[in-house]
C-alpha cells in the first residue's frame, strides 16, 4: 500500500513544480487513474496522483485558495450524484456513472473484450444483452452498498468472493446467498438477514439509475466470472479482475473520451481556462 499523503504537502509540489512545467496538472485518485489518462493526455499537461478521491479535492480546494488556476481534479463520482454531491466546484469533474471502471463498461470497449475473451458460440446463443445482465446481476450489491453507506453498517465488500453467490455454468444470482456473503465477509453477523434483503428492497423503490449504483470493481468481477462460464471459456486467472481492467482500458478509444461527459467536462474547464490544456489535441 502507498504511504498516504498530506493535501497541503502535495499542493505545495504542485506550486513548486509550476516553475519546470509551464502548463496544467491534472489531480487523479490513482495508479489505475493515471494509467487510464495517460494516452489521452497532451505534452502541456502533468499527471499527480494524489492518493484518494478527499486528498483530490483537499488539494484542489488548497491550490483555489491560492488562486492557482491550472489544476484539475479527476475523481469518481461514487454515491454523489445520489446524495446530491456532485458539485464539487468548477475544477472537479467525474466520469458518467459510479466510477471510472463502470464508464469503461458503458462504452464499446466492453464490446471489444467480448470479442477477445468471450465464446462466440456461447455469445449468440446468451439470451440477454451482455452489458444490460451485468448491470442485472450487479445491482442488488450495490444497492447494499449504498444501503450500508446510508445507514452507517460499515459492511466489507472489498476483496469479497463473487463465486459464492452467482454461479458460474447458469450466471445467475442469488439474493440470499449474497446477503449471506457480504455479512460473513464483514464479519456483522449481528446484521439479520432480512433487514439487509428488506435494505435492497428500499433502495430498488428509490429508483436510482443502474449507472449510479453499480460499482465498477463489481461489473468487472461479475463479467470474470460469466467469462468463465456462461460467456466464454477462460480459466480463472486468464480473466482474473485485474486482467479485464488492464484490457479495458487498452480497449477504450479516443472517441469514446471525447464524447463521454468526462471528455466534455474536461474539454469545458479547458474553454474557462483558456490557455491551460489537458487533453492531447487531435
Amino acid at each position: 500500500m502507498p504511504l498516504s499523503i498530506v493535501p497541503a504537502a502535495k499542493a505545495n509540489e504542485i506550486r513548486m513544480k509550476r516553475s519546470q512545467h509551464m502548463g496544467s496538472f491534472l489531480l487523479v485518485e490513482g495508479r489505475d487513474d493515471r494509467l487510464f489518462m495517460e494516452p489521452f493526455i497532451g505534452s502541456a499537461c502533468k499527471i499527480e496522483v494524489a492518493q484518494g478521491k478527499d486528498n483530490v479535492c483537499a488539494v484542489i480546494e488548497i491550490l483555489e485558495h491560492d488562486n492557482f488556476r491550472r489544476a484539475l481534479g479527476m475523481v469518481d463520482a461514487d454515491f454523489d450524484r445520489i446524495e446530491g454531491k456532485q458539485d464539487r466546484g468548477l475544477n472537479i469533474v467525474m466520469p458518467e456513472g459510479h466510477d471510472l471502471e463502470t464508464m469503461l463498461i458503458l462504452s464499446p470497449a466492453l464490446d471489444r473484450i467480448l470479442v477477445e475473451f468471450g465464446s462466440s458460440e456461447k455469445l449468440e446463443v446468451f439470451p440477454e444483452d451482455v452489458r444490460k445482465a451485468l448491470f442485472a446481476r450487479a445491482l442488488p450489491l450495490g444497492r447494499l452498498r449504498l444501503y450500508s453507506f446510508q445507514h452507517h453498517l460499515d459492511l466489507k465488500f472489498h476483496g469479497m468472493n463473487y463465486a459464492k453467490w452467482i454461479d458460474r455454468k447458469s450466471f445467475q444470482p442469488s439474493i440470499p446467498k449474497l446477503i449471506r456473503t457480504v455479512r460473513d465477509h464483514s464479519q456483522r453477523h449481528d446484521l439479520p438477514e432480512h433487514s439487509l434483503e428488506a435494505g435492497i428492497r428500499e433502495m430498488a423503490n428509490a429508483g436510482y439509475h443502474p449507472r449510479e449504483i453499480c460499482n465498477g470493481t463489481d461489473l468487472i468481477e461479475i463479467l470474470a466470472i460469466g467469462l468463465r462460464g456462461r460467456l466464454g471459456n477462460n480459466s480463472a486467472t486468464a480473466v482474473r479482475g485485474d486482467v479485464l481492467r488492464y484490457s479495458l482500458r487498452l480497449a477504450y478509444a479516443e472517441q469514446s473520451l471525447w464524447h463521454s461527459d468526462l471528455g466534455k467536462a474536461i474539454r469545458n474547464w479547458e474553454s474557462r481556462s483558456r490557455d491551460f490544456q489537458v487533453l492531447r489535441q487531435v
